[in-house]
């Protein structure tokens, strides 16, 4: 059954939402901006996506167009594009001045400067911070003072608001609104045919085990951890598969790790899917080992697909995970307790059942996307109305 759409109230106006973005392809933010766009035009309202990006021949044009999102790519040049911060503006006054959200460092410094050159109403969301590098910390450094001009800003996670009030966010302009997912969930008694169909596509033998990371490939994700559980881990599972999903820069240096450690027959780097969701019933377990998270989508999805997760306790993760119960819990870089955690649910399927069940009613009973996709429409009528605390 498809999930149901919240409806804008009938004895107001229809609402017009403008999302502005900066990135070449689809990952955790850009997949939430997409269901937004089409819950909000389900529910009789104008949305729509700005992207600013050099060239408008990316990933993400391709797949926001393939879903039906009104999409636009302003091209930008160099660090701060005037002409595009009042192309910006000028979209906002033809639009009527639509509640505009922005997403990220480069996003948020031009939609703010144009909202506020025209007077609209504008949100931004926190999504979570990588800190890759010195360039990237500085411009985090520079968001966060950005973030204090927002009518509101969104939290991913309770974490997340602690670290924006730290940065000098009035406590008044943060909410939090955790991620919410929409699945195709398999039912039940689909379960086997599901898992023998999943791991046909990734060439995997029935009983092996398997345990899958998702995500970009960046330093902040840290592979490297996982694949040092690998080496760890073969001698009791030899027949066991360390799937790595995503592409990223750091592809090449785990490639070089894989080959030193000799595990180029349990390790296999997979590059970017499109087909995640089919291939949710082949894992076992979902690894999540990032030293920086906001509240991972990928980690919502697998769970309500029955896939516990053995994962760090950063950023919203331990919002969600009930160490135990639902998950099991680790500290950033902690090798050994990835080791433990791992072995452990391989060898007592029983328990992992049990996590599994307890995984998928989490995710049904508190990250569901139509919820969160009622309190932000909450939010973005309280803003055009002026009336956001």
């Amino acid at each position: 059954m498809p999930p149901t759409v919240p409806r804008a109230p009938t004895s107001r106006p229809a609402m017009k939402l403008l999302h502005t973005i900066s990135a070449s392809d689809v990952f955790g933010p850009e997949k939430t901006v997409i269901n937004e766009c089409l819950a909000l035009r389900d529910a009789g309202w104008t949305a729509g996506v700005i992207n600013f990006w050099d060239t408008p021949d990316t990933p993400i044009a391709e797949k926001m167009r393939a879903a039906g999102v009104d999409y636009q790519c302003f091209q930008t040049t160099g660090k701060l594009d005037l002409a595009a911060i009042r192309r910006l503006a000028g979209t906002l006054k033809q639009w009527g001045h639509p509640v505009v959200h922005s997403h990220g460092y480069k996003a948020d410094l031009y939609t703010l400067l144009a909202a506020k050159w025209t007077r609209t109403p504008v949100l931004t969301t926190v999504h979570g911070w990588t800190s890759e590098n010195a360039r990237v910390r500085l411009y985090e450094k520079l968001q966060s003072r950005l973030w204090r001009y927002f009518d509101k800003v969104v939290c991913v996670s309770e974490s997340y608001r602690a670290v924006a009030e730290r940065t000098g966010t009035p406590a008044r302009r943060l909410v939090v609104v955790h991620n919410g997912i929409r699945s195709a969930y398999r039912v039940e008694q689909a379960a086997d045919q599901a898992r023998a169909q999943a791991r046909a596509l990734l060439g995997l033998n029935g009983q092996q085990p398997v345990v899958a990371i998702v995500g970009r490939l960046g330093i902040e994700k840290d592979h490297r951890l996982f694949i040092d559980a690998a080496a760890r881990l073969r001698g009791e599972f030899p027949d066991a598969r360390f799937l790595i999903v995503g592409e990223g820069e750091q592809r090449d240096a785990l490639v070089q790790q894989i080959a030193a450690l000799g595990l180029q027959q349990q390790v296999q780097l997979l590059g970017h899917r499109n087909d995640v969701p089919a291939l949710y019933p082949a894992f076992d377990l979902l690894a999540i080992t990032s030293q920086r998270e906001g509240l991972p989508n990928v980690l919502l999805e697998a769970m309500l697909h029955g896939v516990p997760a053995v994962a760090t306790t950063v950023g919203g993760v331990p919002e969600v995970i009930e160490h135990g119960r639902s998950g099991w819990l680790i500290p950033p870089g902690g090798l050994d307790e990835l080791v433990t955690g791992i072995a452990t649910l391989w060898r007592d399927p029983a328990q992992r059942r049990q996590f599994a069940q307890a995984a998928v009613e989490t995710v049904r009973q508190r990250f569901l996307f139509d919820g969160r996709m009622q309190r932000m429409m909450d939010l973005y009528q309280g803003a055009a109305a002026g009336t956001l605390h």
